[in-house]
């Protein structure tokens, strides 16, 4: 297995509040590079400095750092973004200078530049206006900058799902934003509470144990209430779990078991209730994770021996082994574009993140023997993984680069496990 390296990009439509027409201005990041930006501090009218300081500017700056696409310009540099300044910007090594002016009120606004500090002109300008916090202006302004500068939006405005432990026996489902802030939590259950999966339109649906025995738990619409969606009321079918919503949002690929151990991927109609099997066999198949356009489901199978990652179309036909290098391969996730798996390998011992490009026919080792790590799941962008990893002590979230050389905490809440990467 080969170490992966290089950016990809795929394209997104950016999150604005208000905005005025950009010039077209594309530009590509080659691999491993960074585009250096200066961010000088926002003019502020309004507002508590040190509000602004920790609501909107520290937020901003750790968003971009984060996105792995910039590289902040650090040192001697001008205290403003004004136009006098740009030929020091530009001696500082910049790419680019991003020269904002904030107005808070009860309705917030973000005017924001975006300048070529070689040619020393402005390309780009926009404005930002909401009732909303100072924090989602923050994430809005990131996403759009690296919209701007590499064609693809960011992830700062975007959400993680994710369980945790509450106390001994008892897991819940829980929400937060990219940067670990805005933490809530989802179900109430006083159970165990497992296995999130989030529909392309925000739908969730999880496993809980709050009945006694697994049901399938979540929403029927978007913001709804979570309701029972299987087994039926009144029915009982043993084990059930790893539920993944179709790229439609129309079917719920999950796992039953049997009185003999074996398990088994099933499929369900969420407007019919109906359900078919696609596996059947001894032993376990499990994890099920479906590509984009909903033709092809890849999942966890011991059918040769081992854990290993399968794929099949998405009636049950043309079963093959995508995994052949190493004995425990588990937990796959199907990247957005469909060209890529990731995957768990248990590699030296310990459990790593592998991505199989599935072009290539290769995997790529991404993270390297630092703790346990598990449960990948992609950004919406394609570029970075989170997932659970024990490299602090008890699991915590990480996002990782596919390159594995940006590995971030996304914060100190602790037990974790089974994120999910959200729009």
């Amino acid at each position: 297995m080969k170490r992966f390296f290089g950016w990809l990009f795929t394209p997104l439509l950016a999150l604005s509040l208000a905005a005025q027409a950009p010039q077209e201005v594309v530009l590509q990041a080659s691999s491993g590079a960074k585009l250096v930006l200066g961010l000088p501090s926002a003019t502020v009218q309004g507002g508590d400095p040190a509000s602004v300081d920790k609501d909107f500017s520290q937020v901003l700056k750790s968003d971009l750092e984060r996105s792995g696409v910039f590289s902040l310009a650090k040192g001697t540099l001008p205290a403003t973004g004004d136009a006098a300044t740009w030929p020091a910007w530009r001696d500082a090594g910049c790419d680019w200078i991003a020269p904002m002016r904030l107005t808070v009120d009860q309705e917030n606004f973000l005017d924001l530049q975006v300048v070529d500090a070689k040619a020393g002109k402005a390309i780009f300008s926009k404005r930002f206006q909401g009732r909303v916090p100072l924090r989602q202006v923050a994430h809005a302004a990131a996403d759009q900058l690296v919209a701007w500068l590499t064609g693809v939006s960011g992830t700062a405005s975007t959400h993680f799902i994710f369980v945790k432990q509450t106390a001994p026996g008892v897991k819940e489902l829980f929400r937060s934003d990219r940067d670990g802030a805005g933490i809530v939590q989802l179900t109430h259950y006083g159970s165990l509470t497992l296995s999130p999966t989030v529909a392309p339109d925000g739908r969730i649906a999880f496993v809980t144990y709050k009945g006694g025995s697994p049901q399938i738990w979540g929403q029927r619409a978007v913001g709804g209430a979570f309701t029972r969606l299987y087994p039926a009321a009144g029915t009982s079918v043993g084990l059930c779990n790893s539920p993944c919503f179709s790229p439609d949002g129309k079917r719920l690929a999950f796992v039953q078991g049997d009185r003999r151990g074996n398990c088994d991927i099933m499929v369900l109609d969420l407007a019919t209730g109906r359900v078919r099997r696609l596996t059947d066999g001894f032993g376990i198949n499990t994890e099920p994770t479906w590509n984009p356009s909903g033709t092809q489901i890849a999942f966890t199978s011991d059918r040769e021996g081992g854990p290993q990652v399968y794929l099949m179309q998405d009636d049950g036909t043309n079963i093959r082994r995508l995994t052949t290098e190493g004995a425990y391969n588990a937990t796959p996730s199907w990247s957005p574009k469909g060209d890529m798996i990731a995957y768990v390998s248990r590699f030296e011992g310990r459990f790593d993140l592998f991505v199989y490009k599935l072009g290539e026919g290769k995997a790529y080792q991404i993270t390297t023997g630092v703790g346990t790590s598990e449960s990948p799941s992609w950004s919406p962008d394609g570029r970075n993984l989170v997932f659970a990893s024990n490299r602090s002590g008890a699991l915590q979230l990480y996002s990782t680069s596919l390159d594995g050389r940006q590995v971030d905490r996304v914060s100190a809440l602790a037990p974790v496990q089974s994120p999910r990467w959200v729009q």
